[in-house]
């Protein structure tokens, strides 16, 4: 191959990266909308990570990033757990 050649390939390779890499950016949006969606819908945490094949803490991200309310109110346990120790 020439230098041209090359150098066009290159470029083109180059467009292609960057146009799978705001695809894979675009559907990474759509899933985490979708994952949000589902919750406020009622769909706990631990399924929607069954369903999908992700973490459990993933799915905890991404609730959080999207603003999910809490499905059910804290325990007493963990109202406990994050009260301040009194010394």
């Amino acid at each position: 191959m020439t230098q041209e050649e090359v150098e066009s390939t290159l470029k083109k390779a180059a467009a292609a990266k960057k146009r799978a890499e705001k695809a894979a950016g675009d559907a990474q949006r759509a899933f985490e909308v979708t994952v949000a969606d589902a919750l406020r819908e009622g769909l706990k945490p631990a399924r929607v990570a069954e369903l999908t094949g992700y973490s459990y803490e993933t799915i905890r991200r991404i609730a959080r990033q999207y603003e999910v309310e809490r499905l059910r109110e804290p325990t007493v346990t963990s109202r406990r757990k994050a009260a301040p120790a009194d010394d």
